[in-house]
């Protein structure tokens, strides 16, 4: 039986963002996004909260290998059928095997409902610890709100508000988040 997106909300609301999927306008802002970081073919991305996969139809048309990291197996599952070719792992980004060995220079595309998190300081702790690092270059992440979702920033990260979605509901802001 596939996963339902409202089932799962409504069982836990604080683990799903949002109870529509994004648009396909955040999904092309997003692609677009990192074709302007400039990554090459060779650069690997990964997805984290990718739910039904409405970022990665559009992501999956780039030439980088694409890992996606989903927490809820359902949506994993789910994930596996409607992409196939991909990796999908279904692992607690906090805890994710796949991050912690990622190959240097990667970029991180992330659909995390940061704002609604009860508790977003260790995604923070982990976002800036991948920068700092070395393993991504660059962190993706969009927001409903106006303010960036991981300040306060440490020292030697820098964010910028990359793109506003407004053809999405709710609208969306993508920031970039790199070493600096």
């Amino acid at each position: 039986m596939k996963p339902s997106l409202i089932a799962v909300f409504l069982r836990n609301p604080l683990r799903i963002g949002a109870i529509a999927p994004a648009t396909r306008f955040l999904a092309r802002a997003f692609r677009r996004s990192v074709l302007a970081l400039g990554a090459e073919p060779t650069t690997p991305i990964y997805e984290l909260g990718p739910g039904t996969g409405a970022l990665t139809r559009e992501l999956e048309t780039l030439p980088n290998r694409l890992v996606l990291i989903e927490r809820e197996s359902r949506f994993a599952e789910l994930l596996r059928t409607r992409f196939p070719r991909l990796e999908v792992r279904c692992e607690d980004a906090l805890e994710s095997e796949a991050l912690k060995t990622a190959q240097a220079g990667s970029i991180l595309v992330s659909s995390l409902p940061i704002l609604s998190l009860p508790d977003p300081k260790p995604f923070r702790a982990l976002f800036f610890e991948l920068l700092l690092s070395g393993r991504f270059r660059a962190i993706l992440q969009y927001t409903y709100g106006p303010k960036d979702p991981l300040a306060p920033l440490p020292p030697g990260i820098r964010s910028r508000r990359v793109r506003v979605v407004l053809l999405n509901l709710p609208p969306a802001v993508i920031w970039q988040y790199e070493r600096g």
